[in-house]
């Protein structure tokens, strides 16, 4: 977890001002942490290349500067209430470039990490609603606490496909799922297409019950979620793949997001059989029916809870 990054300790420390560090295990290159003159958390890449444009967004700024015969890409935190995914970003940069042992190739690899992490530190201006913040906590909790455990990393991301809005959120050779999150209390699951339950292989209906605490409440914040999944991430490229996910949402590091805080009161799986679960099935509606929204009562589906 985020809280564990050796980064997040040196600077979460009484770590001064105009002060840098050397961080990482790459003797090739020159990768330091520290704080620029303005205080800002920063990131720094000293060596010889020929620089590109880089340009900086709201949250990161994007400077390069030559300092006699070396040139330097810093990468600084704008917003410090960003520090631990900040981190997180750092962290990414030092993986992505330490089997790499020359200045050109890690310049262009962190450029291109800074550019797939610039999409999650954009500025919200189209904000996640509360409904859409809770399906994908309950997609996250799903991959988190089962898939990733359960199937491997790069098994469960490629069967994540609740982003790509298709008809499972979750399938891969051996089963597929389909994850709800309803506010605690409600009785009911809404299913939203005839094709979600509708398949000839049993397949589970995953529902988290989430109850809607203050913003004070340790509870699950969409934020440390995304950024606790990354930290179980061993890679650039599974890194990448869950990013790209993320944005499929039009997820990104928002203050506001942590005005939304859950606590997790249930969750259930039922099995979904192919004769008995009562689901719509496209097979036995006329054809002229085109689209099905129902809802299940939960307290019908106890037959089919599984543990």
């Amino acid at each position: 977890m985020m809280r564990n990054n050796e980064i997040y300790k040196i600077f979460r420390g009484d770590f001064p001002s105009r002060n840098f560090i050397r961080f990482g295990e790459n003797r090739y290159l020159s990768l330091y942490i520290g704080r620029d003159d303005d205080a800002r958390y920063s990131f720094d890449f000293r060596g010889k290349y020929k620089p590109i444009r880089i340009s900086s967004s709201d949250v990161i700024a994007v400077e390069q500067y030559a300092d006699e015969d070396l040139l330097t890409l810093r990468f600084s935190l704008e917003n410090n209430d960003l520090l631990e995914y900040f981190c997180t970003f750092c962290q990414d940069l030092f993986d992505s470039v330490k089997v790499l042992t020359d200045d050109e190739t890690a310049y262009h690899t962190l450029r291109s990490r800074y550019y797939s992490w610039r999409q999650l530190f954009r500025p919200d201006n189209a904000r996640m609603a509360e409904a859409e913040i809770m399906g994908l906590i309950g997609e996250l909790l799903f991959l988190k606490d089962y898939m990733i455990p359960e199937r491997g990393i790069d098994t469960a991301l490629q069967s994540w496909m609740g982003p790509e809005k298709t008809h499972k959120d979750f399938s891969d050779k051996k089963d597929w799922f389909e994850i709800k999150t309803i506010n605690f209390g409600k009785e009911t699951v809404r299913i939203s297409s005839i094709e979600q339950l509708d398949s000839d292989i049993d397949g589970y209906l995953v529902v988290y019950e989430l109850e809607k605490m203050s913003p004070s409440f340790d509870g699950i914040r969409i934020n440390q979620l995304v950024n606790d999944i990354i930290a179980l991430l061993t890679n650039t490229v599974q890194r990448e793949t869950f990013m790209n996910k993320l944005q499929l949402y039009g997820f990104d590091f928002s203050n506001e997001n942590d005005n939304n805080v859950f606590v997790l009161r249930t969750k259930h799986t039922y099995k979904v059989g192919n004769k008995t679960f009562p689901r719509m099935r496209r097979d036995i509606l006329p054809e002229a029916i085109t689209k099905v929204q129902y809802e299940l009562l939960l307290s019908e589906l106890e037959r089919f809870k599984l543990g």
